[in-house]
């Protein structure tokens, strides 16, 4: 564990500001998934991560394709529904940003019933609130496999690794 925060934060320090910091992971080999799970909020459920900003998931994403009848129809792309927490106090915008690391695979945010599909999440400060807030949002995918969500914050960045598991659309 130690390790790996060790290697993530080496390769924050040299990562430009449009790419996602995080281990390559060669294809077929192991999803080095984040294993910390909090509960912020006694209002939603579990999260990934211990940072200002997590998704609410496991580390496994569970992603529907892009079949006739479902919300993802005709898009070429699957997706799942995530809700973001993200801590009270936070006076900057918090960017999440995705990419596959076993492979070249996109992500992208939301582009649902008419909104545009996303390559980042920007979630403005809120300097009125007092507990955890929420920003209900879709995590868009092609292929199952690695991936990463990087979060960037005021404090710094915090990277998430998952499996996602769905059909190849």
């Amino acid at each position: 564990m130690r390790a790996t925060a060790l290697v993530l934060a080496l390769l924050l320090n040299g990562c430009a500001p449009d790419q996602v910091a995080a281990p390559s992971v060669t294809p077929g080999g192991d999803c080095p998934v984040t294993r910390t799970v909090t509960r912020p909020t006694a209002r939603g459920g579990d999260t990934l991560g211990d940072g200002p900003a997590r998704p609410v998931m496991g580390p496994v994403l569970e992603y529907t394709g892009a079949r006739p009848g479902t919300l993802f129809a005709g898009s070429g792309w699957g997706g799942a529904k995530v809700l973001w927490f993200v801590a009270p106090g936070l006076r900057d915008p918090v960017v999440i940003k995705g990419r596959r690391l076993d492979g070249d695979s996109p992500v992208a945010f939301d582009g649902t019933q008419g909104e545009p599909l996303r390559n980042e999440i920007t979630i403005p400060p809120d300097p009125r609130a007092t507990d955890w807030r929420d920003r209900p949002g879709y995590v868009r995918l092609k292929t199952p496999g690695c991936y990463a969500f990087q979060i960037e914050h005021q404090d710094g960045s915090t990277v998430l690794v998952f499996e996602a598991v769905g059909p190849a659309v």
